[in-house]
């Protein structure tokens, strides 16, 4: 039998996580070079190209954990098939673009020169009919100076990442398989002193600087400290003399301090106005008081769940998965799945010709796929997996076997449609606790033990973010119930520019969706001036998308499992040993809400089948 060889275990992943995020970092992936093969530590098995030869998988799903799963087994020597059953691929990693002809014909031209998969596009998706705000949308952003130039050279690229939007240098999983498969990668700014942070509760709604008020922070705190340090040399004399004169010189460096520890406004506020040549020096912000600060709102709470809540807008950057600095694919997030669609792949990888359409030559990941295919069951045997599905169109459904299935969908769709047959109890009682719904939500249709979450899209009819206000990229944050606005990390001092104009999530998510569209999209611009006065109007073509109104979706993703409800990720992670059902997707990782959790839990599952082949079941 062929040999099977393993990447380090996830154990010793997590424990070099730090290291591997700086040691890992490939600056020729950044900038796009293919060629570059830098080594990453990741969790994918190393299986031989013949390890599966004859061996059948069905995989359900065909987002990035399913496209992940079908690319890597399809290579090793497996037969698959991928049922989805929506329409498009990509699951929650959704990328709406342009629907004008011309600007299409440039997509393609520039990343799919022969329009393989042409559904990979995405120009509109309609929410279920029980959504609030169920009409088709239509994508109608546009470079209008590019149209009206003739279409002559290449327009501002525009899309709205609706999904997932950017990647933490820790996500050494999903990084590598980016530089495999040719997704290139560029900075995606997370902050930006000169993003904006606003509550009702400061200043009479004010919108402000976050290093106007992080550096006001932190300046004050320091003086508090500083003179901390002082009284307690008083009381303790020389024995406290040198290891105070360490923290007094260290609180001095973190608030900019005066030599004799006092708070002082200095340019780390920012300037209200620029300094420019000769005597112009400018005007210096002012410091903003700590009172004024601890009732602004915006810090945050210490016991919220931050996957439910916004976190601290000040802190936030803390997070390792929300440096500063992150990453995101050049061109838009679409381009991870879009890119594994078109990975060449053996022709001996279809799982059942009479199923799928097999090409006379050049077989691609996205062959596999079927589009409109609804599973209806799937019933675990003895040996082997049978599943029941249905194509758009056909009038009864048909039954496959397969030697393995790896279900990707949320556990409250696959409760639906699982036999309970030959399933350990404990997985299935999992299932059940992520189907309950009427908690935290109230009538919302997501599971209690799931995110809604909510993104609203715009196009600035010019740049006034980078103009007005110096943002380049990076996060505003507000109290109100659009949560954020994302500025665009590309094409600075471009013509237009997409914003993500809304997203939230949690309860603010639920009550915002309730909306219909025309209400969601007055409740954004209403937020926008909040944080842009005056700017209402100068965005148009505005989109929005709940997730937990999505087809074949349930919300935005599970709410931190593994470690707000580790016994109940401990019973969907129960799997029968050697045994020939197995499930993916982020939902089934230490990563909800992140493509990483995706492509993880993906290569967990193909290491369970190897497993299963390696002990001879």
């Amino acid at each position: 039998m062929p040999g099977i060889r393993y990447s380090p275990s996830r154990r010793s992943l997590l424990r070099g996580m730090t290291a591997l995020a700086g040691s890992y970092f490939a600056l020729p992936l950044v900038n796009g070079f293919r060629e570059a093969k830098a080594t990453y530590q990741t969790t994918k098995p190393d299986l031989d190209r013949e390890f599966g030869k004859g061996r059948r998988v069905a995989i359900i799903g065909g987002g990035v954990a399913g496209l992940t799963a079908a690319y890597t087994l399809a290579n090793a020597g497996f037969r698959v098939a991928v049922f989805e059953a929506d329409g498009r691929y990509g699951g929650r990693s959704l990328t709406a673009r342009p629907s004008d002809a011309k600007y299409k014909d440039w997509w393609f031209a520039k990343y799919n020169r022969e329009r393989r998969f042409p559904a990979m596009y995405v120009d509109r998706y309609q929410e279920r009919p029980d959504s609030p705000a169920a009409g088709e949308q239509v994508c109608t952003f546009m470079d209008d100076e590019w149209a009206s130039n003739g279409y002559r050279g290449n327009p501002v690229e525009l899309f709205l990442n609706a999904g997932p939007g950017r990647i933490p240098s820790n996500h050494v999983n999903l990084i590598a398989l980016c530089q495999e498969i040719g997704v290139a990668l560029e900075p995606y700014f997370f902050l930006s002193t000169s993003n904006l942070l606003q509550s009702d509760t400061f200043r009479r709604g004010e919108a402000i600087p976050f290093g106007q008020v992080n550096y006001s922070l932190f300046s004050q705190m320091a003086a508090m400290m500083y003179r901390v340090t002082q009284e307690v040399v008083k009381l303790q004399g020389a024995s406290a003399g040198e290891q105070a004169t360490k923290l007094e010189n260290l609180y001095r460096l973190f608030g900019n301090l005066s030599t004799h520890g006092q708070a002082q406004d200095t340019s780390q506020l920012g300037f209200s106005t620029l300094p420019g040549g000769w005597r112009d020096a400018g005007a210096i912000r002012k410091s903003v008081p700590m009172e004024e600060i601890l009732n602004s709102h915006f810090i945050g709470d210490a016991d919220a769940n931050p996957e439910l809540s916004p976190g601290s807008f000040l802190f936030n950057s803390f997070n390792i998965d929300w440096q500063p600095t992150l990453m995101q694919p050049v061109g838009g997030m679409d381009r991870i799945w879009q890119q594994l669609l078109l990975q060449d792949i053996p022709s001996t990888a279809f799982a059942d010709p009479s199923i799928q359409e097999q090409p006379g030559a050049g077989a691609k990941v996205g062959n596999l796929v079927l589009l409109n295919t609804s599973v209806s069951r799937v019933t675990v045997l003895d040996t082997g997996v049978s599943l029941a599905f249905q194509r758009s169109g056909q009038n009864a459904p048909s039954e496959v076997a397969f030697d393995f299935c790896v279900s990707t969908i949320a556990p409250s769709l696959l409760r639906d449609i699982l036999n309970p047959s030959n399933i350990p109890r404990e997985f299935l009682d999992g299932l059940t606790a992520f189907s309950k719904t009427g908690g935290p939500w109230g009538n919302d249709p997501a599971p209690d033990l799931w995110t809604p979450a909510i993104k609203v899209g715009w196009q600035g009819k010019d740049r006034f973010w980078e103009t007005k206000n110096e943002i380049y990229g990076g996060i505003s944050w507000t109290t109100d119930i659009i949560g954020q606005i994302w500025y665009p990390s590309e094409d600075f001092t471009a013509h237009t520019g997409i914003l993500t104009g809304a997203y939230n999530r949690g309860e603010m998510a639920a009550t915002y969706a309730r909306q219909t569209q025309e209400q969601r999209l007055a409740t954004a611009r209403a937020g926008l001036g909040k944080l842009h006065k005056g700017e209402e109007d100068n965005v148009t073509h505005g989109m929005s998308i709940a997730w937990q109104y999505m087809p074949h979706q349930v919300g935005g993703w599970a709410s931190d499992t593994a470690y707000t409800n580790p016994a109940v990720y401990k019973q969907i992670t129960t799997f029968t040993e050697n045994g020939s059902f197995y499930c993916a997707g982020d939902t089934w990782s230490y990563w909800p809400g992140w493509q990483e959790g995706s492509v993880a839990s993906a290569y967990r599952a193909i290491e369970a089948i190897a497993q299963t082949i390696k002990a001879g079941r």
